[in-house]
């Protein structure tokens, strides 16, 4: 059972593609219309800038309502149990109203739907935590957490309810190791195999989902898969142990905490997993054309030659920092040059997910945005077929 429908989903996925495709010159017009009629989506058009807004707006009027209500019900704050009742019936409330926005006028991802989904999870989490005692560990209190945002994730496919749960996963993982003696020491290696354990699964989990269900969870694996490989390279980075370990350290009452943070246990072994990581990502990227490795890796030994630096400064800040600056200016020259014509797989010609096409279409969403506030509104004349533009929030004219 699922929020939003799997099939109208799918349908938008394949209405875009076509919509690429068409921009492209791959499709002729009638085609695009024919597939158009074949795939209805009564889904809520809107543009990006409006989905903002909608999302800050409900945000701060549903913050504003809540506040307001605590004002003339201060006595709440007294007992855990009916402060919890409340939070919990004010998670109902949000959970009926994106119902209503869902079902009644075919909200998805529309900016209102997005936040309210995201404070009802929050809601019921306060309402859970406030009933615990005072003394329950945050390891347990994340380990809660877990299973009721992922209940909110697999029923809306959330990205940010999803992104919750995997930090409240980590979380409860971190708190709980810290509370064991021996657990600062192996923190790391179980961080970095906790996170490739989550992202076979998240692999495994794409592969057994049928194409409805894959389309519906992609967003949200994608980001989850992009966070455990984050998590697992920066366990593995040598700063990072070695600055969180001294940051953990226990310090006798009365004794300042050194200025220099103590070297750790087997420093060669992060070293070497400071660059092998990114490497093994650069590897997988370049090998399996998988941008996500691609950027990673690339990210990952940006980080890894910014360690070396910090520990074994051979210039000034400033001059190494030029020096970088002109490198990657030249490298990035170098390459775009040689990407003109396609080689192994690999162009610089932008795609539709390439952060340069929005520069590139800048111009035309700034004439879109003007013209949308002073041309006269047709009622049956769309712009884009609602999927993306248009002056108004419901993407008409």
């Amino acid at each position: 059972m699922k929020a939003y429908n799997p099939t109208h989903i799918r349908n938008r996925t394949i209405r875009q593609q076509a919509d690429r495709w068409q921009r492209e010159g791959l499709l002729q017009t009638d085609q695009l219309n024919a597939i158009r009629q074949a795939y209805p989506v009564p889904f809520r058009g809107s543009n990006i800038f409006a989905e903002i807004g909608a999302f800050i707006f409900t945000g701060i009027a549903v913050g504003g309502a809540y506040a307001l209500i605590m004002l003339f019900m201060t006595g709440l704050l007294d007992n855990s149990v009916s402060f919890g009742a409340f939070n919990a019936l004010v998670s109902l409330g949000l959970i009926v109203l994106v119902y209503t926005l869902i079902r009644r006028y075919n909200f998805y991802r529309n900016g209102p739907d997005n936040v309210l989904i995201v404070l009802a999870a929050s809601f019921l989490l306060t309402a859970l935590n406030v009933v615990l005692p005072n003394d329950t560990g945050l390891w347990f209190r994340c380990l809660l957490a877990g299973p009721v945002l992922l209940a909110f994730a697999a029923y809306y496919g959330d990205v940010i309810v999803t992104f919750m749960a995997v930090l409240a996963f980590y979380a409860a993982i971190f708190t709980g190791l810290l509370e064991l003696s021996w657990g600062r020491a192996v923190l790391p290696f179980v961080l970095m195999g906790v996170s490739l354990g989550l992202w076979l699964l998240i692999k495994q989990t794409q592969t057994r989902l049928t194409d409805s269900n894959q389309t519906y969870y992609a967003d949200a694996l994608s980001m989850a898969g992009w966070l455990s490989l984050i998590v697992l390279a920066t366990a593995g980075n040598y700063f990072v142990v070695r600055e969180l370990n001294g940051l953990l350290a226990e310090i006798e009452p009365g004794q300042l905490r050194p200025a220099a943070v103590p070297q750790i246990s087997l420093a060669w072994l992060f070293w070497l997993l400071t660059f092998l990581i990114p490497g093994i990502y650069a590897y997988i990227g370049f090998t399996r054309k998988d941008r996500m490795f691609v950027v990673l890796g690339i990210l990952g030994f940006a980080a890894a030659t910014s360690t070396v630096r910090y520990y074994y400064a051979l210039l000034p800040l400033s001059i190494h920092i030029t020096l970088v600056g002109i490198a990657l200016i030249g490298g990035s020259v170098l390459v775009i040059r040689y990407l003109r014509q396609p080689r192994f797989g690999f162009t610089d010609v932008p795609d539709e997910e390439s952060p340069r096409q929005f520069f590139l279409n800048a111009e035309t969403m700034g004439i879109m945005s003007v013209t949308g506030a002073t041309m006269n509104r047709q009622p049956d004349m769309k712009f884009g077929g609602g999927e993306f533009g248009g002056g108004g929030a419901d993407g008409r004219y």
